[in-house]
């Protein structure tokens, strides 16, 4: 996002596809009440699906800027983005310029 004017039209399409799929809400609802890191695996266990679909949803996750990844050997561990999601989501609440 480009913090300055907040985000585009664009990034809040991507952010709104991400979190229109309820295993992503699902995803996101656990990050939130994280405090720290969180590993993929544990993710998939909590939602409960395979890690193969975990990486699709974390791509999509990744894209639209919600979710920070970092992997340390074959672990990957999860933090949410919450300033992306908070200025996705307030920005609708705000007055906008047409065709901004």
């Amino acid at each position: 996002m480009n913090g300055t004017t907040g985000p585009s039209v664009e990034e809040r399409a991507l952010v709104f596809k991400a979190i229109g799929d309820p295993t992503r809400v699902r995803i996101i609802e656990l990050l939130r009440a994280q405090s720290e890191e969180i590993t993929g695996t544990e993710i998939a266990g909590h939602v409960g699906v395979s890690l193969a679909l975990l990486c699709h949803h974390s791509s999509v996750l990744v894209e639209a800027g919600l979710v920070t990844k970092r992997k340390e050997g074959q672990t990957s561990y999860w933090t949410l983005n919450r300033e992306a999601l908070a200025s996705a989501l307030g920005s609708l609440a705000e007055p906008a310029s047409i065709g901004g």
